[in-house]
């Protein structure tokens, strides 16, 4: 056989298999899906979804939440009140100084009684106040 014809013959293999990759390779319909560090990889949403509520939210400290927003350029905070209910996050209302005032959403965090506890050790102005009746 030709070296020719042999080049033929395995370009064809080739085209063929790579055809046949490419139609079994289709997406289904069963959700997105997340591409991991390896790309090789694939995570489902409902997994990531999962494991988010696990460790992302609940590593969300008190902290994070507020950033730097207990500072003002003009004033200095004088109170910081933290609305939870059904053992998370709801929103923070900072008072300064100057009688100005700021609402943060924060974003229905997970609210653990460990962190509460730094937090108001870290922030004496601190107070909580939890909202009676679970929306879920």
């Amino acid at each position: 056989m030709r070296a020719s014809a042999r080049f033929a013959i395995i370009a064809g293999w080739f085209v063929l298999g790579c055809g046949a990759a490419i139609g079994t390779a289709q997406a289904d319909d069963t959700g997105s899906l997340y591409v991991a560090p390896g790309p090789s990889t694939l995570v489902s949403a409902d997994a990531m979804r999962h494991y988010q509520e696990q460790s992302g939210g609940a590593t969300r400290k008190l902290g994070d939440l507020i950033g730097s927003s207990l500072k003002s350029p003009s004033s200095h905070a004088t109170e910081l009140v933290v609305t939870t209910q059904c053992g998370r996050y709801k929103s923070a209302t900072i008072t300064y100084s100057d009688g100005s005032a700021k609402t943060l959403n924060l974003g229905n965090a997970p609210a653990t009684k460990n962190d509460m506890e730094q937090a108001k050790a870290a922030i004496p102005i601190l107070r909580f106040v939890d909202v009676a009746g679970c929306d879920q």
